[in-house]
């Protein structure tokens, strides 16, 4: 079969001649006489709208035929006339906003605070409704107000004051059972309860009411050595992100002045879920200090063997006791660089709470007195109740609630791996 006739059958099948014979130009070209419409007549005479065009340039010996000087006349009155529509719609709408700004501000000064604002309302709601009128997005927009005041001042007077009321008592209730909660976390808190309210707004109240969360910054000695002879472990937690509870924990110790003597706390936390799972209070730094803390950490969690258990160099977790333990139960024990505190930051920053919102607030008699306000704070309110952003403002334990109740596989997510220049794997 030739090519001629394979382009026969294809033009036949597309029913659009390929190659156009005289006589089908000429009616072309005739019924191109007068016609306004090429997308019709190309769909009449069954083909392209620039298959129609070229046969005109043809016949023009390649160019195409001049547009009547009328068309061409009342194509740019057209055009002008949008044109002067265009800049009488703009015209007006700029008339508009110079009226409402001046109706608005008319004998107002933004100093008088509330009384301007309240009359800058009063001009936008006599505005709105009016047809063709600006919308309350742009007339707010130059009143320099919030459309959340304004739709605020529309509720009736006694309910935005009983409203603002029971805002300001659930923050002051908030803020004296958190005494160290700042806005944000004062917003987390209002939410759980079921307050729809802007953190900017509880930051105003806050402010308005002299609500202000205190931290104090002190001295802090080092209680690291890391001068031993005891083996060191490599850093296996450097890169992790756990994905389910008992992967990863990390463990440290810091000091606790009281009036004459120094005391040690160590610490084991879930770096998941950020919870202390043990921890314990001596009067001196040593290795028993930290195994009690791990002890009572198994205790309380009886992980399944696999866990990395993540702290610095220093002596009394590197010592052939600590080790032991961990490797009797089955845990990776996993040791920091040196000079490098990040892999442990999520205790790092607990030990820095613990501080800022405890321990330099009081005035402890002794130990002991210091080990009741310790387990009052830890198990009772930081486990418990404080809202930690980095769990998206819930609870340690709430935060472990919600993901068990969300994960239903049997066998929970294997940790991830997270790489600076790479997604996590």
């Amino acid at each position: 079969m030739s090519n001629e006739s394979q382009q026969d059958q294809q033009r036949k099948k597309m029913g659009r001649p390929l190659k156009f014979d005289e006589g089908f130009r000429k009616a072309a070209l005739e019924r191109l006489k007068g016609c306004q419409y090429f997308t019709g007549l190309a769909e009449g005479l069954g083909i392209s709208r620039s298959q129609l065009y070229r046969i005109q340039r043809d016949a023009l010996g390649g160019k195409p035929e001049p547009k009547p000087e009328a068309w061409l006349k009342e194509k740019a009155e057209e055009r002008q006339r949008r044109r002067i529509a265009e800049l009488e719609r703009l015209v007006a709408r700029q008339a508009l906003e110079l009226d409402f700004c001046l109706a608005a501000h008319r004998g107002k000064s933004p100093e008088a605070g509330i009384e301007f604002r309240q009359a800058v309302y009063e001009q936008i709601r006599h505005v709105d409704g009016q047809q063709g009128e600006l919308t309350i997005e742009r007339m707010c927009i130059l009143a320099a107000v919030s459309r959340a005041g304004y739709y605020r001042f529309l509720l009736p007077e006694a309910d935005t004051h009983e409203e603002e009321s029971r805002l300001r008592d659930a923050i002051q209730r908030a803020a004296i059972e958190s005494r160290h909660y700042g806005y944000r976390r004062i917003t987390g808190a209002l939410r759980a309860q079921g307050w729809e309210v802007n953190h900017k707004r509880v930051a105003r109240l806050m402010h308005e009411d002299n609500l202000l969360a205190i931290r104090k910054r002190r001295f802090v000695p080092q209680t690291t050595d890391s001068g031993h002879d005891f083996e060191v472990a490599l850093n296996v937690a450097r890169r992790l992100v756990p994905t389910a509870i008992d992967q990863l924990w990390v463990a440290d110790i810091t000091y606790v002045r009281l009036a004459q003597v120094d005391v040690f706390l160590a610490v084991v936390m879930d770096a998941f879920s950020r919870k202390i799972v043990g921890w314990n209070l001596a009067p001196q730094i040593t290795t028993e200090l930290a195994l009690t803390a791990l002890s009572k950490a198994m205790e309380s969690r009886q992980p399944a063997p696999g866990v990395i258990h993540h702290s610095d160099r220093g002596v009394q977790y590197a010592s052939t006791a600590y080790v032991d333990m961990l490797l009797q139960h089955g845990i990776i024990p996993s040791m920091s660089r040196p000079g490098n505190p990040y892999d442990n930051a999520k205790c790092e920053r607990f030990m820095k709470t613990l501080k800022e919102e405890e321990i330099r607030c009081f005035e402890y008699r002794d130990i002991e007195d210091l080990r009741a306000n310790l387990d009052a704070f830890i198990d009772r309110y930081y486990n418990a109740k404080r809202l930690h952003s980095a769990l998206g403002y819930l609870s340690p334990d709430e935060f472990e609630r919600k993901t068990a109740r969300s994960t239903t596989a049997e066998i929970p997510p294997a940790p991830r791996m997270s790489f600076s220049r790479h997604k996590e794997i």
